[in-house]
């Protein structure tokens, strides 16, 4: 059934609006053959997005705005979860089957001063919602492959928290700000990663995904959590990194850090140089960068003014924060 266009007049004493943007294209890259990772099929994101909404329902009143993304996903949610559900609409944008859908979806949430955005997907999805919407309180709820920002608990509690903090009046409380990284490939135009830039020997960008330490020539990692996995798992390995900063590696004959590469691939990654960057850093790619990676797909063919900015912008859920601030009894 279609839904009302999300550009209708509101009411200031409207429930808070919670963004949704489902990626049907997430978890599908070679890493399903060349490692373990799994594969979350549509049913499978379907059946996440409806146990979200359902976990909306238990927290104070909202209501969602979705892309009617390409794949259907959010429309089997809505039957999957029936009744348990807040009021669901959709944007007023045709869906082309690109990651062009979310960047797209996010900018719109943006204007329509959406309370939190969240997504479903992978580290790529994440990204690709930053470029349209840079500042937004984001909930990424994992469907990727390596999730090293995407949010793993289970789907109802994080819809739950999700609507906690949109419908709080210092909502801000329950986001930490998160480190992102700029990249200018030389020719002016800035792409973002949330989680890495990396260079790689190889001047083709094939089926994107990084899955072999020695094509590495270095990194720039902005979140490094221990539980990290691909680059960011390296990272972890040579130790904390103090809030708002990123680190730099340069690969090559030192340190030996044993890292999960990607979900079923562990490997031991040798690391020439590393140090910290403090934001507002800038740093120049190496000679031996034939392509820059942006969190883990090979995207941007280098040129020799190509650089690095580290810098802030989105924030990310607490969930385990929003749900503390609900009153026991």
């Amino acid at each position: 059934m279609d839904q009302p266009d999300t550009r209708d007049a509101r009411s200031p004493s409207d429930p808070p609006l919670v963004g949704l943007i489902a990626n049907p294209y997430a978890s599908k890259d070679i890493r399903r053959l060349v490692g373990l990772a799994r594969v979350v099929d549509v049913e499978e994101k379907a059946n996440l997005i409806a146990r979200l909404l359902a976990g909306m329902t238990a927290g104070p009143p909202v209501r969602v705005a979705a892309l009617d993304d390409s794949g259907g996903l959010v429309r089997r949610a809505l039957r999957l979860a029936r009744t348990q559900t807040p009021p669901v609409e959709f944007l007023p944008l045709e869906p082309s089957g690109t990651e062009t859908d979310t960047r797209l979806a996010a900018a719109h949430l943006a204007d329509l001063k959406a309370a939190a955005l969240v997504t479903v997907g992978g580290d790529g999805t994440i990204r690709s919602a930053v470029e349209g919407w840079p500042t937004a309180c984001l909930v990424p709820l994992a469907a990727g492959t390596n999730n090293a920002v995407a949010i793993s608990e289970e789907a109802t509690v994080v819809g739950y928290g999700a609507a906690l903090a949109a419908a709080d009046r210092n909502a801000g409380r329950f986001f930490d700000a998160l480190t992102t990284l700029s990249v200018d490939p030389g020719d002016g135009s800035a792409s973002r990663a949330v989680v890495d830039v990396v260079g790689v020997r190889t001047r083709w960008t094939g089926a994107r995904a990084l899955w072999e330490p020695k094509e590495l020539v270095e990194a720039v990692v902005a979140n490094v959590r221990p539980t990290a996995v691909g680059v960011a798992s390296i990272a972890a390995g040579l130790g904390a990194l103090p809030s708002g900063h990123a680190r730099y590696i340069r690969f090559g004959h030192g340190k030996r850090v044993r890292a999960v590469l990607g979900p079923g691939l562990v490997g031991v990654v040798s690391v020439a140089e590393h140090r910290t960057l403090p934001q507002g850093a800038r740093i120049g790619l190496d000679d031996e960068t034939r392509v820059v990676a942006l969190d883990g797909e090979r995207r941007i063919i280098r040129s020799s003014e190509a650089s690095v900015d580290v810098g802030s912008g989105p924030r990310l859920l607490s969930v385990k924060r929003a749900l503390e601030s609900v009153p026991s009894g």
